[in-house]
């Protein structure tokens, strides 16, 4: 945004607070704090986001170049959000499951699973927590290309929830409901679309203002909901406007005339003042970009993934014209002497070269003076080399100042030869992913904690703790095959416990890895005492196997060796006798 145009804004805004239109100042009687340099950046990042950055632009008799766009800033965006949640797994669970297992008729038992304490908070939770997976990655990307983003769950009336009652046989009645009576939705606010009114000592937003809007044949209506946290206490504001001015204003200087937030259905249902106690954070979540803030050193809010390559996306932008323009200009063409051509009057009395449609690109009408050639041929030697360097050159600085990994944009060429070069040219793009990582899994854990204040709130389901698990995975850096390899060597040296690598491997939470690995003892202990059992068995039966091969063999030996003495007997009787023996 241009000096001129800020200046006309602020105007603007004077003049509409002294014609009396309605102001978030004037409603709320507060100043914003984000200053004019934020302001300007967000409507920038956005802009370039939209390929509408003030750069870009076609031919014109002012200025004949042609500036045209290569989508870097949503590419950025795009690819750092996917980066981020390539192999994101979270999963909100009941807090603790015990296994035990009932002595049955045979050997070993039968094993049940059950889960101690109430699990319907959790379970319902994870239902909801799940429609807000399939939207993150879209809107993690908004967030990034525009420096931050706000998480607002609210709770709305299932209108299908199916109730059922049943009359037991003892008289009572049972009411089952085969959907919850409430649901839970999610508002995603982008940076232009709120405005943070003060933080805490920790550069968390404690106050802050929101605009809705809905466009109804020609009309717009804004909502304006207020959020302010203090002494754990929530305080949430709701305000409707109605305005004829269609045209989306994000300073929020015009909102319109005041109406009832019954004018809306939508909003209907809605309070115009709500507080709600015993809560240790705002019932909003915002999601911020770990980078430092070079626009307003001052300002707690995010910038956005490429705030720091603006002008080199500029750069790279022009430089890509410049190609463009080479390819363009450097086209082959045949200069044609129009005396060379045959020419038609119109009725008007205006001369015409005729040259066939086709050959309009091709054939250029010139002069070629005394020149005994009729036509010269137009192919000058492409410089596209130079440029695409120069172009490839720009594209590694932006990717190394974003903390992209050569190659995301740019041609690397043979930079890369080996496995651990290559390794080290993603640890660029590694880190900057675990950082946003990290600021995204404090935005869910904020979230989740607020759907968990509504359950409770509404009374949707019992109160009951839940675990949240969260795993960030690249395996394009980090060779699992390898890493698992070093931690069990690290386990069996003692320098790391099962549980840590249970939580390492698998995402769990401290609680789930310990009580797994209680299960995972109790199944061995009873495979033992089954295995023990079996033998046990095993060994009685081949012990009276063994005794009764034993008494066979002895008794068929017996009748062996009566045979033989009888045979001794015969022998000894039919053998002549000896005269001297006599």
């Amino acid at each position: 945004m241009s000096v001129f145009s800020t200046i006309a804004q602020r105007i603007k805004e004077i003049i509409n607070k002294m014609i009396g239109r309605t102001t978030i100042e004037q409603t709320l009687h507060i100043n914003p704090t984000i200053s004019a340099e934020m302001e300007n950046a967000i409507q920038l990042w956005q802009d370039m986001y939209k390929n509408h950055a003030p750069w870009l632009h076609e031919p014109s008799y002012a200025d004949a170049s042609r500036v045209t766009s290569l989508g870097l800033p949503s590419l950025i965006a795009s690819e750092k959000a996917r980066m981020a949640l390539l192999e994101w797994q979270s999963e909100i669970t009941a807090p603790k499951v015990k296994t035990t297992i009932t002595p049955s008729a045979g050997v070993g038992g039968d094993k049940q699973v059950e889960t101690v304490g109430n699990s319907k908070r959790a379970e319902y939770l994870d239902l909801q927590y799940k429609k807000l997976k399939r939207q993150i990655r879209r809107q993690l990307e908004y967030g990034i290309a525009m420096g931050g983003l706000i998480i607002k769950p609210y709770v709305v009336k299932n209108e299908t929830a199916n109730v059922k009652t049943m009359i037991t046989e003892d008289g009572n009645r049972v009411t089952n409901t085969l959907k919850p009576e409430y649901d839970m939705e999610f508002d995603f606010i982008q940076a232009d679309n709120f405005y943070p009114l003060a933080f805490d000592a920790n550069g968390k937003i404690t106050e802050a203002a929101f605009i809705q809007s809905k466009t109804d044949k020609g009309t717009i209506y804004r909502r304006l909901e207020y959020h302010k946290f203090e002494n754990n206490t929530v305080t949430v504001i709701n305000k409707a406007y109605k305005s004829s001015n269609t045209r989306t204003d994000n300073s929020g200087a015009d909102l319109g005339n005041p109406i009832p937030l019954t004018a809306v259905p939508e909003w209907s249902a809605l309070s115009e003042e709500t507080v709600i106690t015993d809560v240790d954070r705002p019932l909003f979540a915002y999601f911020k970009m770990p980078e430092a803030n070079t626009i307003d050193t001052l300002s707690p809010l995010g910038v956005s993934g490429y705030s720091r390559v603006v002008n080199l996306i500029k750069d790279a932008d022009m430089q890509y014209s410049r190609l463009l323009w080479e390819y363009e200009g450097g086209e082959m063409a045949i200069d044609v002497d129009r005396d060379a051509l045959r020419e038609w009057t119109d009725e008007k009395g205006v001369h015409h070269t005729i040259k066939p449609i086709l050959q309009q690109r091709l054939f250029r009408e010139v002069d070629l003076g005394n020149n005994s050639d009729t036509y010269e041929p137009f192919a000058p030697a492409l410089r596209d080399n130079s440029y695409t360097n120069g172009l490839n050159s720009i594209l590694m600085h932006i990717e190394d100042a974003t903390g992209l990994s050569r190659g995301t944009l740019s041609d690397v060429g043979i930079e890369a030869k080996t496995a651990t070069e290559i390794k080290i040219l993603k640890q660029r793009s590694y880190s900057a992913n675990s950082e946003i990582q990290r600021a995204l899994q404090y935005t869910l854990e904020d979230v989740i904690y607020i759907m968990d204040t509504y359950c409770h709130l509404y009374e949707i389901t019992p109160d009951g703790e839940y675990d949240v698990s969260f795993e960030w995975d690249d395996s394009i850096l980090v060779d699992m095959d390898t890493e698992l390899s070093k931690r069990l060597s690290l386990q069996q040296n003692g320098l790391v416990s099962k549980v840590e690598n249970r939580m390492w491997y698998f995402g769990e939470t401290e609680r789930q890895a310990i009580e797994a690995l209680d299960k995972i003892k109790e199944e061995t202990l009873q495979d033992m005492e089954d295995n023990m059992a079996v033998q046990s068995v095993l060994g009685n039966t081949f012990q009276q196997s063994n005794l009764k091969d034993r008494r066979d063999t002895e008794d068929r030996k017996t009748e062996s060796q009566k045979a033989m003495d009888k045979k001794d007997e015969t022998d000894n009787e039919r053998k002549p006798k000896d005269p001297k023996k006599d």
